[in-house]
């Protein structure tokens, strides 16, 4: 007889019992390293550029300045502001009170080409196929306080914008509703409104 002892082997239901746990403890292993990690990272900026390979050629400072000077010699001109931000060049010009919509266009346009002259359009505020360029606007008014729809203000308020994946821009009317008419039904529901809250309140 021999004296050797006979090797255990596992049985099936261990083997897949092994198997299994090591399936379950893969996924579990990276999502604790996952959250290791962001435990480490809390607290840390995360530094980048949603424009990263965008915006080329960028408006510099000096593109900016050179806009202002341009703007700021336009007539009937009260106040100027411009920022750049988030892709965006925006500009708030604040105009006399006393301007008709024939003279507020002509700053609208004015405007324009004075940003066309120092950041040509086609190449700061157009985008290609490969890049994102810059979105414009140029704000004009007389007032940037609404008036009440219906009423005979004179208020101007021009918006000219143009997205860059856009091929022109465009020129919005803000001082004066399209559709009046139904512009004054809607204030009036609104006022409607308001007056059954203030009546329920009480």
């Amino acid at each position: 007889m021999s004296d050797k002892k006979e090797k255990k082997r596992l049985s099936r239901s261990a083997i897949v019992l092994i198997v299994g746990l090591i399936i379950i403890a893969i996924p579990v292993c990276i999502f604790a390293g996952i959250l290791g990690i962001s435990a480490l990272q809390t607290g840390t900026p995360r530094e980048g550029s949603r424009f990263d390979g965008d915006l080329e050629p960028a408006i510099t400072d000096e593109n900016v300045e050179a806009i202002r000077q341009k703007l700021s010699v336009i007539s009937q001109v009260e106040d100027l502001e411009i920022v750049l931000a988030q892709g965006q060049l925006r500009i708030f010009i604040d105009t006399s009170d006393n301007l008709s919509e024939e003279q507020v266009d002509s700053i609208v346009t004015t405007a324009y080409n004075a940003v066309n002259s120092v950041t040509p359009i086609t190449t700061y505020f157009t985008a290609t196929d490969s890049k994102k360029m810059y979105d414009l606007q140029i704000n004009v008014y007389t007032t940037a306080e609404a008036s009440e729809i219906g009423s005979e203000s004179s208020r101007q308020y021009k918006l000219l914008h143009k997205n860059s994946a856009e091929e022109t821009y465009s020129i919005d009317d803000l001082a004066h509703p399209k559709d009046a008419s139904l512009a004054a039904e809607l204030e009036g529901l609104t006022q409607e409104t308001e007056s059954e809250e203030g009546e329920g309140g009480e």
